[in-house]
């Protein structure tokens, strides 16, 4: 006698009793749901979330590394770590400090290179490009700020700072935060927070 069951459409489906092999299978089944299970999903899908967090992170680290060899930030800072010392109380010496080290100013050589201005030259020199460089070193227009600037910075042993020193390119945190005090100081004094 063939033993089976009615399906639920009504059709007759014959048991597994008997045929071979599905003995051994059946025996198989049954002892893998007496083991405890293999796969924990909760460490899993924990573990794979933060393998995923971590190549996110070592992409955008690499992304941007790569970035920054093309930017006027590149010269200011090789690293994507952040870097607390480049923030003050005030947001518009911040957002100019930023403008600076990026090269996103509202200063005439970056305009013109936009196309929003026929002139890329200081509005006080003209045969010079009105550059972050030339308004923080260069500029006669603000020799008794800068004069102010490099006395203080001559305290900290700074006797000829570069653009990347006065943006927080210092590998020394400590020294970084005191530069751009001291550059934030100028930019304050000098009254060109409207032109960055």
């Amino acid at each position: 006698m063939v033993q089976g069951c009615l399906s639920s459409a009504g059709q007759w489906v014959p048991s597994h009793i008997g045929v071979r092999g599905n003995t051994v299978a059946d025996r198989a089944a049954a002892e893998a749901h007496s083991l405890p299970s293999p796969i924990d999903t909760t460490t899993d899908l924990t573990d794979l979330l933060t393998n995923l967090q971590t190549t996110c992170n070592r992409h955008w680290d690499t992304e941007l590394t790569n970035a920054l060899q093309y930017t006027s930030l590149g010269r200011i800072r090789q690293d994507t770590r952040h870097h607390w010392w480049t923030h003050s109380p005030s947001r518009a010496l911040d957002t100019a400090v930023t403008r600076l080290r990026i090269g996103h100013t509202r200063l005439n050589a970056h305009l013109h290179k936009l196309g929003m201005t026929d002139d890329p030259h200081c509005p006080w020199c003209p045969t010079y490009l009105d550059t972050p460089e030339h308004l923080l070193l260069q500029c006669p227009r603000h020799h008794s700020h800068r004069t102010a600037l490099l006395q203080s910075l001559s305290s900290l042993l700074l006797r000829r700072p570069t653009l990347a020193d006065l943006l927080g390119g210092s590998p020394d945190p400590g020294l970084a935060f005191k530069i751009l005090k001291h550059t934030r100081t100028f930019l304050h004094k000098s009254g060109q927070l409207h032109r960055i």
